[in-house]
């Protein structure tokens, strides 16, 4: 296992409304927010991530607590991007069969 899957992305065209159906509808905690995001409590200890960056992978998932120089040797078949700068840490994403996107994170 490579961590906790604890973090659901949406890449969507529509931040603000998108923050305001989840905030306000589904009356999620906003526990961050930017330009062209918006991070929410899901209750559980995980988040769910609203964003628009142009990704353009409607559905995205992270693993946290990530031993990332390991989870990036043994996924190094499917072409994992570089690690890089995130929060405290670092992360790194690759895709499934299917090409969604799946972001490791080691915080």
């Amino acid at each position: 296992m490579f961590g906790n899957l604890t973090v659901t992305v949406i890449d969507c065209d529509d931040v603000d409304e998108m923050t305001r159906f989840y905030r306000d509808r589904l009356n999620l905690k906003v526990l961050d927010q930017g330009e062209n995001h918006t991070v929410f409590d899901t209750g559980n200890g995980g988040e769910l991530v609203v964003e628009s960056h142009g990704v353009r992978h409607p559905v995205s998932m992270a693993f946290t607590d990530v031993d990332i120089s390991k989870a990036h040797s043994a996924l190094a078949d499917l072409a994992p991007t570089e690690p890089v700068p995130h929060k405290d840490g670092q992360r790194f994403s690759a895709q499934d069969p299917e090409g969604n996107r799946i972001i490791f994170v080691d915080a």
